[in-house]
């Protein structure tokens, strides 16, 4: 979603006693010239607030990324992005191959990036709980990392 688009919804999740935006939910069409132009800002945010782990929530939302432009996508997301951040993709049926392909990019770019079909396990694994290679949850219990879901 971007200026101008009135096709979707985006919901925030924001900290009840400060209003700090914690996360987004964008359902509708995502636009490539839309995706190109935030992905740098959301480096800059990652980096800025020092976040361990990002869930990028994309069930609900249409593509018009052609395979170049997710590519595109993934290198400035490689680039921008600590190295120790863990990245959650959340996809469903319409956009499996999106985030397939967009991790997989990234994970060779050396960063710790999984597509997962359900917000639980990007939130275990986004948060630490889960272990890198499944989505196993640790034994020592949850923990409040500084997360942008």
């Amino acid at each position: 979603m971007g200026p101008g688009q009135t096709d979707g919804m985006v919901k925030f999740l924001a900290d009840k006693e400060t209003d700090r935006v914690l996360g987004i939910h964008m359902q509708g069409l995502n636009k490539a010239e839309h995706s190109l132009i935030n992905a740098p800002k959301l480096c800059e945010r990652v980096r800025t607030h020092g976040y361990e782990g990002l869930i990028m929530n994309y069930q609900g939302c249409r593509f018009d990324h052609t395979v170049s432009q997710f590519a595109k996508v993934a290198e400035i997301l490689s680039a921008g992005m600590p190295p120790a951040l863990r990245i959650a993709y959340v996809y469903d049926e319409t956009n499996l191959m999106h985030a397939a392909y967009i991790t997989r990019l990234m994970k060779s770019a050396g960063l710790n990036a999984r597509a997962l079909g359900g917000f639980e396990d990007a939130l275990a694994f986004a948060s630490g709980e889960a272990d890198d290679t499944s989505q196993t949850v640790k034994a020592q219990g949850p923990t409040k990392p500084n997360l942008l879901p």
